[in-house]
Formats: C-alpha cells, structure tokens, sequence
C-alpha cells in the first residue's frame, strides 16, 4: 500500500474497532498499552486521543449537522461534559461540538447517549467527510433564497455508516449556503454549494477542492449549476471521483485539492458527464463572495416577524457545561427548544417571540452570556492548541484570551478587523483567511526557546478572497500586541477611503518578504500613572488615564532600571558587617503601615515599618506558605492574605490560632539603609513539649535542590514524585506538612504546594504524590518534563497542618477526598513506622476504583493491623464494586464511627468537603481544636488548627 495509514486501514476497516474500544473501556486499559493504528481507527467513531491530556484522555467531537441542536440534546452534551470530562464544551469552526477530557471506560456510554438522544459523533474525524454545515439561520432568515438544511441531512445520510464513504483518501469539508451573501469560508472547502437566482429559479454553483492547512488554496469554480434535487446525487458522484483517483501515496498530497491540480476542471466535468444520468446547466459566471462577514451575535428577525433569533457571544467557542445546559433550559422556556451551532464558534437561540426578548437577554446574561459582543469577542477565533491537541505547537486559547485583554487595555479599536490564532500549520481556526492570522511556532531566544506566531496580513475578502500574506515570522507572543496595535492602526492611518484593512496590506506585501522578528522587535516604552500606577506600553502615554481618567502629565516613563527588582542593594550599599547584620533594604523602600518582602541569606523575610521603627519577620505563613509581607497590617498585627492567620510584626508571636510563631529577627537602621541580624531573636517555636519537660524547636523550612530518583504511577492521573534527600537537604519533621515545587517557565519561576506523603522517618527520600491539573504549570511540567536525574528546586517543610504524636493522643480520624489522601497516607506511614499505638480510621472518598490512590498499600496495612480500619467511597463505582457508594458526608461516618467526640480528627479534600464536615464534627460535639483542616485556596474562614 501506498503510506503506513492505508495499510492499517486495509488490515482493519476502522469501524471494526469498537468492539476493541468496548474492551478497553472494559478493562480501563492505559492509553500508552493501545496501539496506534486503533487510537487512529477510533476517530471514526469520533473519539480522539489527547496524550498531552495527561493521562491520556479522550475528545469526542459530535456531529451538529445543519448546525441544528435540540435543547435535550444539548442537555446532554452538557450532562456528559460534567460527569465525564473537564466540564467544558467547544463549539468549533465546522458547527460541531467537542467534550475534552474523557476517560477510557466512558466511551462507550458517550456513544450510546449520543445515540439515544439522536446525535452521533461518527466519522468526524481522520479520512472521513467532516460535518456538512449550511448558514447557521437557515430556514429562519428573511431574505433567504432556499432552506438548505434537508440537503445537509440528506448529504450527511449519504456517508454516515458507509463503509464505502468512510474510506476516502485524505478528509473531505462539505457545506452549502442558501443565502446570496457567502463569506469566504466557502472558498476553503472540499465541495461548497451556494445558492444563486437565475431566470427566478434557485440553483446552485460549485466551489471544489479548497483547502487551509500546510498547503492553503482557495477553492476551483465548477462551471455548472445544480438544482436543489441534484446536490446528493452530484455529491456522491464527486465522492467517487475522489475515492477513485485521489492520491493514496503521500498523505501531504491526497487532498482532493492535489487531485484538481492534476485532472483540472476538465477532468471533473468529464468524470460528472459519465458518471451523472442527468446533464448539469453550463454557467461560466462564478460566485461573488460577500461584501462583509456572517453577521451572527445580536437579535435577528426571522422570517416569521414575531419571532427572533439571538445569536450569542462564545468568546473563541469555550462554553462551561452549566452555561449549556442553561441555553438549553432557556431555549424550552423563552423559545422553541431550538438551539443553532455556528461556524464562528457561536450558538444561538431561536424562536423567540418578541414579547420575550428581554427576558431571555437576561437569563442569558445570569449564565454569564450575552447577546452584545465587543469587537474582540466577535472578531476572534482560536483553535483547541497544545492545551489538548497533539500536534499543536502552541497553546492558542489561552494566549488569545491574554492577547485580547492586553487590547482592550490599550483602548485599539478592530472594526470588523478579524483575528485568527492557530496552534500550528493545520490552520483550524483558519489563519489564512483572516485580516491577521497567527500561525503556532517555536521561537528561539536567547534563554531558549518560547511559543510564538508567524503573522500573515491580508487574507480574506479584498474585492475576492484571498489567502493570507507572510508579515513577520517567529514573533514572540510578548510581542504580539505591540505588532497588532501597529498594522492595525497604520491602516487607520494610511488606508484610501473606503479601502479595507485586508486590501490595504495585500498592496503594502506584494513585493515584501516576511522578516524574521528579533528579542528586541516590538519592545516599547512603559509609562506609569502617578496617580493609580496604571502601567501602559506604547511609544507615548495615552492622553489620559484609562484606569483613573487622570490628565496625560500625571505619566512618567518608567526606565529599565527602575524596572529590575528592588530587592538587592544598589553598588554602593553596605553588604557585609563585622555585627552580624546584614543588608536587607533601602529604608524609603518601606511604606508605614505595609509589609515589604526581601532576602537575606537564602531566608524569605517580610520587613514592616510601624511607628517608624522596622521590624522583621519570617515571611512564609507556617500553615500554607503565604508571604506575610503580602498581608493586611492592623496596628502591629499582620494577617495571612490567603487564610487571615494573625501574627504579632514585633515578636513573630502567632495569635490566631495561636501556638504557631514565626522566627523574628533583630534590626538595626544606619544611613537611610536597613539591617537584619540572621540570628533567632525567638528561638523557642511552636510551644512543642519535649520528653523532658522543655521546649522544642520547630524546624525551619530550607530551600535545596534535589535529585528526582523515581516516578510511581499511582493512578492514571496522579504520580509519586520520589526525591533523593539523603544529605537532608530539606528536614521533614512532622506528618502531614507540605513542601513547595518551582519549575522554570518563560514567565518565570513559578512555584506550587504539594502535601508530603512519605514518612518523616524515611530520611533519604522525599515523596511528592500529585494529582495532574490540565491547567496547572507545576503539575504539568512535572508530569510532563521531569525525568529521573533532574534537579528539581524544593522548600520545605512546612505548613501548620500536621500531626503531633506528642500532642494528639486521641484515636484519628482521618477523612479525604481525592489527592487529599497524600498527608494521611503521612499520618499513617509514620505511626506504621514509629509503632505508636494509635487507632486509626481512615475514610476516603473517590470517583472511581481507577481512581483510588494508594489502595494496594491501604488494604494491605487493614490486613496486618488491627489498628487501621480503612473504608472507601465510591461517586461513581462500577458494577462490580461491593464496598461504599456516594460522596463522603457527615451522615456516613457518623454511623460508621459512633464515638466521634473521643476523637482527632484531620480532613483534606476540596473546600466545600472540608467546611462541611467540619461543621458536622462539631455539632457532633468534636472539641473545635482536634479538627484539623488543610485548605490550598482562600477561605473566607481562618482554617482553625488544633495542637
């Protein structure tokens, strides 16, 4: 066979693979044990496989035909999203809809709900003919010539389930248009149909073999008119030709696109000729594109004039599962039930009398939606990127949503200029056919190399539609709004009346050659506002103050210098005593009544001018790490700016909760500069009683690099990150603390908390055991990039979360959810080791058996020790699980453990998890002080932990 994919195609039709997908659903086997050839075969069945979803999930794209989606569909689209993927939905440039985030065992159910609800997600993806969309008003529109939406539906009913038709060389786009406005989407398709008037009759002429992609090319004008009864028939027949003769070699060339470069138009003709029982109308005229866009946000009055269509905003087609199931809701209720996908990554509502337009704005508006979208939201369009997709270079979304509101900030204007971002040369979002397009590339650096953009100017409508011409490549994505404000407003600038931007800059780059850009290209001056510190980049500061309104004089521009960071000392400042103080700040760097954070000898400290006298402190939080200096200072009190834990400037004294001081330190003012002697002014910590009666010392979290030594899968989605730390580079003293992680990115250092779950009697290694967040930088980079060897950065430990076996004499209770397993898994390790007699119940919530963390460990120790008792919920257990069903709430463990109120109890899971069963605890009558909480977001509650 002529390339790999036509050989595995050939030993295994692809729609023979569901009975495999049923298996490994059944087995919930790994991705990395699939083979290739059946993660390719399942995109017939409309399920993609996402590696860069660690661990490797799955996207369903399902098939909107017509853009038409009932609002029972669309419930269950949005149901699906919720329990079985990230929550959210994607509307796409083809008017389907994708769910990211699946796991194995769920695909066959996604299927048949699909299927139950009348959708199918079936060969939309790989060498099949992509989703068949018409005007996304269809049927509604005034002014329409013919309702095109039955030939989409007879189209699709054509292939769907065609063995024959679900083998085609390459893939195929298909759509059709029944207005007289077409847009140049429809010069980029395989087979476009678009609706003309001649002699009063509706026929329609042919657009063939368009393609974006690595090898752009606008479509050929077939010289022929079709009649409305003939498109499936002319179709099939064009389908033929291409399964007939279309290229099965290289795949860079099996496009029908490459087919038409070598029959020509002829050929198709004479092929249509033979193959046709009907003859087709010669027509020489060829289609006019639109003299603007599709217009598809806002209200639209339908053909019946009592009734609207509201096309909603969904910035760059990213929609939460609640938002859909709301438009769903609000469809039945102010509507039809009739929702509308669109190819501008939109949706919209239809049929909505007049005397409801108002109220069905405003439940759109509480679900966070609108029917008014600014010039961004409507003018921009984005990919799914290296977020999910596996041959995207960059990220796309999340640079777009950045770059869009740097824009905003800079006050530019679009004016119906388009923006289309793509995270590679595939061109999903289409970048050759907007005003500007943004294509995924790596860019090399100085530091290295960062994600940046090829821009291409000039695409779209300029009299014809045009592709897209190269203005700058490998540009920076720190350097995208600079370029943008400036080709946008040298056309506002320089362009001939009534010229359009596209037209205007395809005259500027004809004879230009794209530049690569350099470190230094788009790097503008940054001025600040005196009066509120608004910061803006441009060559001159903006006439005023689009933060404060405040005059033009009130900016002055900020110098690199100034820039830097104002931690360290200028040349000439004192660095080295022969006291023992050392250099900690400019004295007029300090404000009265702030905190000002800084570093003397690798120690986090957090300076505080009262009364005009400093005082220094250590400036990590003991609960989760915060930076003091960061806090709210009442008098001489400074609270916690993530948890409100109050500590006293002066002593380090904690006083809420109390029994968890910070280190102070003495200070000494001389010459305008700031002094601060690293020697314990405080040296008895924590209250912690030794043996003997006295005092013991907490142990001071440390920075150090160490050695990663191992990776232990622990479930699909979470791993135990093993470090060396034989020279105990990062003391560990107590169960249940965390340790902070920073990895490099081009941002900077970024650093995140994880909770330790090795024991601390396990001196030479430090476990990190991390539950992977698609979102997350830290757990990405790690489950990504680390490998055995690297040197990774660690702090700790630290955090006032943690077990006492001098203090907690109690029986534990030990409650979790999730990765909130990680400090029991601690607990329980330690008193393992140290053979303290301490019973232990240990509850544990999860989603699925999958899921589970540690439970190989677990069940083993419930075995072996009559000490541990060990119970697990299940949310959503399987069929074959026999143990606890639910989620963990007050009711369950209080008739599993009676005797609540003789226990310690630690809870670690989400918030809301925590709060709850923290209030069910104590009215269960457990002393507030032996319920410990461990909280890694902000509570508008101090955490309360006992000692």
């Amino acid at each position: 066979m002529g390339n790999p994919v036509e050989t595995w195609k050939a030993e295994k039709h692809p729609f023979e693979v569901w009975s495999d997908v049923e298996q490994y659903a059944a087995d919930r086997t790994p991705m990395q044990k699939i083979e290739t050839p059946n993660l390719e075969r399942m995109k017939w069945h409309g399920f993609f496989y996402r590696k860069r979803d660690t661990p490797g999930r799955y996207m369903n794209r399902i098939r909107v035909t017509a853009g038409e989606l009932t609002a029972d569909q669309a419930r269950e689209i949005a149901y699906m999203a919720y329990e079985y993927g990230h929550g959210i939905v994607d509307v796409t440039t083809r008017a389907n809809v994708q769910i990211q985030g699946l796991d194995i065992e769920h695909l066959p159910e996604v299927a048949q709900r699909l299927t139950n609800v009348g959708l199918t997600s079936k060969q939309t993806g790989h060498d099949n003919i992509r989703n068949v969309f018409a005007h996304p008003f269809s049927g509604l529109l005034p002014d329409e010539l013919i309702d095109t939406r039955e030939l989409c539906h007879d189209v699709t009913a054509l292939f769907v389930d065609s063995r024959e038709y679900s083998d085609l060389p390459r893939k195929m786009n298909i759509c059709l248009n029944g207005t007289d406005n077409h847009s140049s989407h429809f010069w980029t398709q395989d087979i476009s149909f678009l609706a003309t008037e001649v002699n009063e009759r509706i026929l329609f002429q042919v657009l063939l073999a368009g393609t974006q992609g690595q090898n752009p090319r606008l479509a050929w004008h077939l010289p022929v008119l079709v009649e409305p009864s003939q498109v499936v028939e002319v179709t099939r027949s064009l389908l033929d030709l291409f399964r007939a003769k279309g290229s099965r070699g290289k795949r860079n060339k099996a496009r029908m696109r490459f087919l038409l470069e070598e029959i020509g138009i002829g050929g198709v003709l004479e092929w249509l000729e033979q193959d046709l029982s009907f003859r087709l109308i010669p027509s020489v005229a060829e289609p006019v594109p639109g003299s603007n866009r599709d217009e598809l946000v806002g209200w639209f009055r339908q053909s019946d004039p009592k009734l609207w269509t509201m096309g909603i905003s969904i910035p760059l087609g990213r929609m939460t599962s609640q938002q859909l199931e709301g438009l769903a809701l609000l469809s039945k209720r102010w509507g039809s039930g009739q929702l509308r996908t669109t190819h501008e990554q939109g949706i919209a509502v239809i049929d909505i009398p007049t005397n409801f337009k108002d109220a069905a704005a405003t439940e759109a508006a509480g679900l966070g939606l609108s029917v008014h979208a600014d010039e961004f939201e409507q003018n921009t369009i984005a990919c799914t990127g290296n977020q999910f997709c596996n041959i995207a270079v960059t990220e796309t979304k999340g640079h777009m949503f950045q770059l869009i509101e740097k824009l905003r900030k800079r006050m530019l204007k679009l004016h119906g200029i388009r923006i289309h971002m793509s995270g590679c040369p595939s061109s999903c979002a289409q970048h050759f056919t907007a005003d500007i397009g943004l294509k995924g590339v790596r860019v090399r650096r100085i530091l290295g190399t960062r994600e940046g953009f090829d821009v291409f100017l000039g695409g779209g409508l300029a009299g014809q539609v045009h592709l897209g011409l190269p203005y700058k490549l490998g540009v920076d994505v720190d350097q995208l709004p600079q370029l943008i404000e400036d080709v946008v407003k040298e056309y506002y600038l320089k362009h001939r009346a009534g010229q359009t931007f596209s037209a205007y800059w395809r005259e500027r780059l004809q004879a230009a050659e794209a530049e690569k850009v350099d470190d230094n290209d788009y790097q503008v001056s940054t001025w600040i506002c005196e009066s509120c510190d608004y910061r803006h980049q441009g060559e001159d500061p903006p006439v005023f103050c689009p933060s404060c309104s405040g005059l033009r004089r009130y900016f002055a521009r900020l110098e690199e210098a100034e820039e830097k960071s104002i931690d360290a000392p200028e040349e000439n400042a004192t660095i080295e005593r022969n006291d023992g103080f050392q250099f900690a700040a400019k004295l007029d760097q300090l404000v009265e009544g702030s905190g000002f954070s800084v570093e003397v000898q690798g120690k986090d400290l957090a300076l505080f001018l009262i009364d005009g006298k400093v005082h220094c402190i250590d400036a990590a939080c003991p609960h989760e790490g915060a930076s003091l200096a960061d806090g709210e200072v009442r008098g001489k009190v400074v609270a916690c700016p993530w948890h409100d834990w109050e500590f006293d400037v002066c002593s380090g004294c904690s006083l809420d909760p109390p029994n968890n001081d910070v280190e102070s330190y003495e200070t000494l003012i001389e010459d305008q500069q700031v002094f601060v002697k690293i020697q314990s002014a405080n040296p008895i910590q924590n209250g912690k009683t030794t043996d003997d009666g006295g005092k013991r010392k907490m142990m001071n979290p440390m920075l150090a690099s160490l050695t990663l030594r191992e990776i232990i899968q622990e479930t699909p989605d979470v791993k135990t990150f093993r470090f060396d730390n034989s020279a105990g580079e990062i003391p560990f003293d107590y169960p249940g603390k965390f340790a902070k992680v920073c990895v490099p990115t081009d941002d900077g250092d970024v650093w995140r908390s994880f909770t330790i779950s090795s024991s601390p009697t396990q001196k030479d290694v430090l476990d990190l055991t991390i539950k992977l967040n698609p979102l997350g930088v830290v757990s990405r980079h790690l489950f990504e990039m680390a490998q055995l060897g690297h040197q990774i950065q660690l702090k700790g430990a630290q955090g006032g979360y943690f077990f006492d076996p001098m203090s907690h004499t109690e029986p534990l209770l030990l409650v979790s959810a999730g990765s909130g397993v990680t400090p029991m898994m601690s607990i329980v390790r330690y008193i393992r080791a140290t053979g303290i007699k301490r019973p232990v119940k240990f509850l544990y919530g999860a989603r699925t058996e999958t899921d589970i963390i540690f439970r190989d460990e677990c069940e083993q120790l419930a075995q072996e020790h009559d000490w541990f008792d060990y119970r697990v919920c299940l949310s959503q257990p399987g069929d074959e699980w026999t143990g606890n069903r639910g989620r963990i709430d007050a009711k369950s463990f209080q008739e599993w453990f009676p005797e609540l109120a003789s226990y310690r109890c630690f809870l670690c899971g989400p918030e809301d998890f925590m709060q709850q069963l923290q209030s069910s605890l104590i009215a269960a009558d457990v002393p507030q002080d032996r319920i410990h909480t461990e909280l890694f977001h902000r509570s508008s509650t101090p955490a309360k932990i006992g000692t």
